[in-house]
């Protein structure tokens, strides 16, 4: 069975510049979306990808919106990353679940906090291996060209994994 995942800001906004937010489903059976990472999201709606956001959101019913946590976890957090990606991890935590994220410093306290981690580049090798893309090179081309952050090392391994 698919897991459910909590998801940060970055990787939805880059799923929705390369138009492929339904790849979600490839790897999960529900993402849940903390209110402070949809606003963050969404915030700016003249920009396309805010509107495919919130359109994806509004329309899909394994999309949840969950309020913003407050407890311990979230205070330790939000010592150290922004409001989204804190809000994320502790809601991940509190669910019992994997957060996606690409951001290195929440991937590295998720890990020291046991919380499974994913990124866009994760999702993108599971929908190749389920069939639902044909190629990642040139998502990753894509995602390059709107100034998403990937190491060269993690392009090199990606490409590999995915036999491309």
């Amino acid at each position: 069975m698919k897991p459910v995942i909590v998801s940060d800001t970055s990787p939805l906004i880059a799923l929705a510049k390369l138009d492929h937010l339904d790849l979600l489903f490839a790897s999960f059976i529900a993402v849940y979306i903390p209110e402070s990472v949809y606003r963050e999201a969404t915030q700016d709606r003249y920009r396309q990808d805010s509107q495919k956001i919130h359109n994806f959101i509004k329309t899909q019913d394994a999309v949840t919106i969950h309020p913003g946590e407050s407890g311990m976890k979230y205070n330790e957090f939000r010592h150290l990353l922004d409001e989204g990606e804190s809000q994320a991890l502790a809601l991940a935590k509190k669910v019992e679940c994997g957060v996606l994220i690409d951001e290195r410093l929440g991937r590295l306290i998720a890990k020291q906090q046991q919380i499974p981690v994913v990124g866009v580049m994760g999702v993108l090798l599971q929908a190749k291996s389920v069939g639902k893309i044909s190629a990642i090179k040139p998502l990753i081309e894509q995602l390059l060209l709107h100034d998403y952050r990937l190491s060269d090392r993690v392009i090199e391994l990606v490409l590999h994994r995915a036999g491309e």
